[in-house]
């Protein structure tokens, strides 16, 4: 029997099957990704009957909920997302929405009104920040 899109997602990108964990990291997302997110991972609705509504080809779309299960598991992903509580206001919004949401230095300057080397220097300064917190957390968690 065939697997459904949501169990081979979750398989092949290696995400937990836990819907409240997956909920949880969805929610980090902006609205467009969440909500289609949520449709395919939490409400089992088929990539084919979202594209005909969408107006994009299946393959398209599949392939963008493949992008987005990819950014949701990928390590920075995870590191930004355990982090955020860590980091000051400011500094964690910006992380969301450039280490979770996937904003390019780019978009973020031009939306923040600065200059892109002024973002890319805080930028770098959060990303030390995470990592730190990483070690951090690491070195705190029992050797198994």
């Amino acid at each position: 029997m065939p697997l459904s899109l949501r169990e081979n997602i979750c398989r092949h990108q290696e995400l937990p099957d836990d819907q409240e964990v997956i909920r949880g990291r969805i929610e980090l997302l902006d609205s467009p990704d969440r909500d289609l997110l949520e449709a395919i991972l939490i409400q089992g609705q088929s990539a084919a009957s979202l594209a005909r509504i969408m107006g994009v080809r299946p393959r398209t779309l599949r392939e963008r909920v493949r992008r987005l299960t990819h950014r949701l598991s990928s390590r920075r992903f995870l590191d930004a997302a355990r982090s955020l509580s860590y980091l000051s206001a400011e500094d964690a919004e910006l992380a969301r929405m450039h280490f979770c949401q996937g904003l390019s230095q780019r978009e973020l300057a031009r939306r923040l009104g600065t200059s892109t080397h002024a973002l890319r220097r805080r930028l770098d300064r959060i990303d030390a920040e995470i990592t730190a917190i990483r070690r951090l957390h690491r070195s705190r968690s029992p050797r198994h």
